[in-house]
């Protein structure tokens, strides 16, 4: 759960559709992207991921992921605002790390079942 307590969780989030490859939405808050929401082939799932993980290049940014587009784009809503999904200023954060060689996970990280759970 958050405990960030960013006002921008209860802004409105703005979903845009891109066709593709890969197929994917953008949920953004402001103008400012926080989650993508995009197919993945090789898992057969639409995967949400944060605002750092874009093209699924980094498996660690995966948050959750569903068969169904429209139940992945309304959970990545719900993870937004119930804190599952990290700002972006936290999602790119954990990027740096991880690439200065910071080894992964930084903290203990759930699995992605726990993730999408509700709470």
């Amino acid at each position: 759960m958050a405990t960030d307590n960013d006002p921008r969780r209860w802004h409105v989030i703005e979903v845009d559709y891109r066709p593709g490859p890969p197929s994917l939405y953008r949920l953004t808050v402001d103008g400012q992207l926080w989650s993508e929401v995009e197919w993945s082939a090789s898992r057969r799932a639409w995967c949400i991921q944060d605002a750092a993980g874009h093209c699924l290049t980094h498996v660690e940014h995966i948050h959750a992921q569903d068969v169904d587009a429209q139940s992945a784009v309304r959970l990545a809503k719900k993870m937004i605002r119930d804190g599952r999904m990290p700002t972006p200023e936290q999602a790119e954060a954990t990027l740096r790390r991880h690439n200065a060689g910071v080894p992964w996970p930084l903290d203990e990280e759930p699995e992605l079942e726990e993730l999408s759970k509700p709470k």
